[in-house]
Formats: structure tokens, C-alpha cells, sequence
């Protein structure tokens, strides 16, 4: 069973993020989703050419290019939130004299 595509993106929009968690939840959805569309787009090409023209199919082209490097940049956006959700040292570590790095 397939979610509709129209509900999953409600369910992303509907709240700003209240968390590391939440955001790469967020993420996670956003980029499959931008991958699907990039492939419904991509399989558009060749009938868009058939149907209509090459003038056509070349802006489907680029649309699905467009849409595969949203997905790319989602993707490098989840990467880092999930390494910043990672936690930190709490406490500032000391130098060789016990003082605070800085």
C-alpha cells in the first residue's frame, strides 16, 4: 500500500521541527520523496518526446535533472543533521595545565 504523496507532505509541513529527532524524520521523508519524483519525472522524458516533441522532452530533462539534485542536496542536508544530532562533550576539555581550551 502506497501513502498518498499529498498527505506525506502535509504531514512534513504541518510543524516546524521541535527536535534534532523531528528534523532528520522530516528529512528522511522530504528526501525519498524528492527521489520518487525525480524518477516519475525522468520516466516522463520519452513520452513527453513521443507526444509532443523534443523541445519538450528536453525541458522534462532538465526538470528531472533539477529534481535529482534536490534530492542530492536533501540527502547532504540529512547527513548533517544526523551528525550534528550526535552529542557533544558537555564539558570543555582541559589543556595540559587543567584551564579550558579555548
Amino acid at each position: 500500500m502506497t501513502t498518498d504523496p499529498h498527505i506525506a507532505l502535509a504531514r512534513i509541513a504541518e510543524g516546524v521541527p521541535r527536535g534534532p529527532d523531528e528534523l532528520v524524520s522530516a528529512l528522511t521523508e522530504l528526501a525519498r520523496m524528492a527521489d520518487e519524483w525525480s524518477e516519475v519525472v525522468r520516466r516522463l522524458q520519452e513520452p513527453t518526446r513521443r507526444f509532443v516533441g523534443s523541445a519538450a522532452a528536453a525541458s522534462v530533462s532538465l526538470a528531472a535533472r533539477r529534481a535529482e539534485e534536490a534530492f542530492l542536496e536533501l540527502e547532504m542536508t540529512l547527513g548533517d543533521a544526523q551528525a550534528a544530532r550526535r552529542s557533544l562533550p558537555l564539558a570543555t576539555p582541559a589543556g595540559e595545565d587543567g584551564r579550558p581550551l579555548v
